[in-house]
């Protein structure tokens, strides 16, 4: 595999991405029920009184919602597009362009280091971003990493070639249901790693962080996305019966079940 060119295609498709949505179109997903979820989770453990960093930050819509409940929170990402637009909607948000591999910070500057679906994108492995995260940590800061679950329903409703995805894009059985055809899909440039629970907490006890915390989060995700009759809307948002599904397997399912793994670790 050519990593640099796989993370320069991942460069590209979110630079396409970024530019297809907008600040306040993500915003709207922080009042979705799995989002809160993770804000009631983070929030426990983020220190108020001390300096965060949201590496990856995208569009800002986790900046900019702990921002506005008073934290101190920066934030970093490689894409000039989505800081010139995070920097447009709040010109006082601190944010700058950087690389997770290379942060532009000096030893033990944060208390705690926040990672909301990055690591998983690189081909090279998430260790080197884990490392500089514990390097600009300062002793016994945290740092909270929410990856992508590989367990059995994730691993099945991320298969292109699973029945239910067959199914769903046959034109019959969405004329049937009232559906519009589905839109060829494009070959997805963007490299993907689904991260086991014992796989993600052996990489962050190899980086010296010790796990204080992990919680599996998003379940009605993995609904949203296994079927239609789960989804509210196309953006991401779930409707009532996934939510009581996925209470129902957040109880009795709780690790085989989830969409992400959240891990806090203590430097």
């Amino acid at each position: 595999m050519d990593l640099q060119a796989v993370n320069n295609d991942v460069k590209q498709e979110f630079e396409e991405e970024w530019e297809s949505t907008s600040v306040e179109a993500l915003l709207k997903t922080n009042e979705y029920p799995r989002t809160k979820e993770e804000f009631a989770c983070l929030e426990r453990f983020l220190p108020k009184d001390d300096l965060i960093l949201e590496a990856g930050c995208g569009l800002g819509p986790k900046l900019i919602h702990f921002d506005s409940k008073n934290y101190k929170i920066w934030g970093i990402d490689y894409i000039y597009y989505a800081l010139n637009q995070v920097k447009h909607y709040n010109p006082n948000l601190i944010i700058a362009q950087s690389d997770v591999h290379a942060l532009p910070f000096p030893e033990s500057t944060f208390g705690a280091y926040l990672s909301y679906g990055v690591v998983e994108h690189f081909p090279q492995g998430p260790q080197d971003s884990i490392l500089e995260a514990y390097r600009v940590l300062k002793p016994g800061g945290l740092i909270f990493m929410m990856v992508p679950a590989a367990n059995p329903v994730t691993n099945f409703v991320y298969d292109e070639e699973n029945f239910l995805n067959k199914l769903r894009r046959n034109s019959l059985v969405r004329k049937l249901m009232g559906k519009p055809p589905l839109l060829p899909k494009e070959d997805h440039l963007t490299y993907f790693k689904l991260h086991g629970r014992d796989e993600m907490r052996i990489i962050l006890e190899n980086s010296k962080f010790k796990i204080i915390h992990e919680q599996p989060m998003s379940h009605s995700f993995n609904l949203y996305l296994g079927c239609e009759c789960f989804q509210k809307d196309t953006n991401g948002r779930t409707n009532h019966l996934a939510e009581g599904l996925a209470t129902v397997l957040r109880k009795f399912f709780p690790w085989s079940s989830c969409n992400y793994l959240l891990f806090v670790g203590e430097k």
